[in-house]
């Protein structure tokens, strides 16, 4: 009689561990289909959904369409109200008005180098603040409190090259933004330029990519598709991440920097932020000689001290030699998504002419 109850307890514990075990199985798969659901936006076919004839309404509503305008403005309030619960009962002060949001491998480090030489630009301490990272977890009273106690004429600049990329730092930046009046800071670089400059930059870290690796490895399955689920590609189809940020911010407060006309001439790129600011006209050419060790770059020459500010030993790494076939089917892969970037945006870039 004991030998039959102990039978029994045995098969209902065993059915109960197979159950468990085929309800996590299922479970697991459901994840795995709902990220391949989500990918689906990165792979649709490029014929039928990335047309060039799409208006920007068109493009907008197809790249936000998994964005709920509902969900967003909970979670927004929710985190607002969070901010005025930490900052209560202190003295109210003047967020920043511009944040570099992005794009990261696109100049940003020298932009803001650059940028914040100007005397009306005070740059906050804490970079990376609204990102996701672990800054946010400092908590806003931390952030407001390194932010300056500065005159009207005076711009405060913030930077946070990982935003551009992030829902979450989107949805924080509107939190704290309430009235939606900052202005928003991107560097826009040639896709493919910046997907290598990634690799050679993960290959010098030795992070996440083998040395071994060959770039084409890295973009490239064995069978030869392309493996558009990395990282660094997912970051490179711009038309995508502005439109989530057109979702919650006026196109007039989103300044996009040609990242190229930037790097060969910086002053045209640096003045028409100043035109955006309202400041005082301080980067002319004059101020930008080449840079002696390497012509293809340039550097800053101090306004009253000798010496100049000159990208660093970084900038204009030995880039991989890529086979024209591997560049022309790039080129492909991205022409659609750029074109329908430049629509979006309104603007062209001096590396558009890459992909005609």
């Amino acid at each position: 009689m004991n030998f039959r109850k102990c039978t029994v307890f045995q098969t209902i514990a065993l059915v109960l561990i197979f159950s468990f075990m085929f309800l996590n199985v299922q479970r697991y798969i459901t994840e795995l289909l709902s990220k391949k659901e989500i990918q689906k936006v990165y792979t649709k076919n490029a014929k039928r959904n990335t047309t060039n004839d799409l208006g920007v309404n068109e493009i907008l509503e197809f790249y936000t369409r998994d964005s709920s305008i509902t969900e967003i403005e909970s979670r927004v309030q929710k985190e607002r109200n969070e901010i005025e619960k930490q900052l209560s009962g202190m003295v109210k002060k003047r967020m920043a008005d511009i944040i570099l949001v992005g794009m990261f491998k696109a100049g940003t480090t020298t932009m803001s180098l650059w940028l914040t030489t100007h005397p009306q630009i005070i740059q906050l301490r804490i970079a990376g603040y609204y990102g996701p990272n672990k800054n946010y977890a400092l908590g806003h009273v931390a952030h407001v409190a390194q932010i300056p106690n500065v005159s009207k004429d005076k711009i405060i600049y913030e930077r946070c090259t990982v935003c551009f990329t992030s829902q979450a730092a989107r949805e924080r930046i509107l939190a704290a933004y309430p009235q939606r009046d900052v202005k928003l800071l991107i560097m826009v670089r040639d896709p493919i330029e910046r997907l290598i400059s990634g690799y050679v930059q993960n290959v010098y870290q030795n992070y996440k990519v083998e040395i071994k690796e060959s770039f084409e490895e890295y973009i490239f399955y064995p069978n030869g598709t392309i493996r558009t689920d990395t990282e660094y590609f997912q970051k490179s189809f711009y038309v995508r991440h502005l439109a989530k940020w057109l979702l919650l911010f006026p196109r007039g407060n989103i300044h996009l920097v040609d990242a190229d006309t930037f790097t060969k001439k910086p002053w045209v790129e640096l003045e028409k932020i100043e035109q955006l600011l309202k400041i005082n006209h301080l980067f002319s050419e004059d101020r930008f000689p080449a840079n002696p060790e390497n012509p293809l770059f340039r550097c800053l020459a101090k306004e009253y001290t000798k010496g100049m500010y000159c990208m660093g030993h970084a900038k204009g790494r030995t880039h991989p030699d890529v086979s024209t076939e591997t560049m022309q089917k790039l080129k492909r892969y991205f022409k659609p998504y750029n074109e329908q970037f430049f629509t979006l945006a309104g603007q062209r870039f001096s590396w558009s002419s890459n992909y005609n």
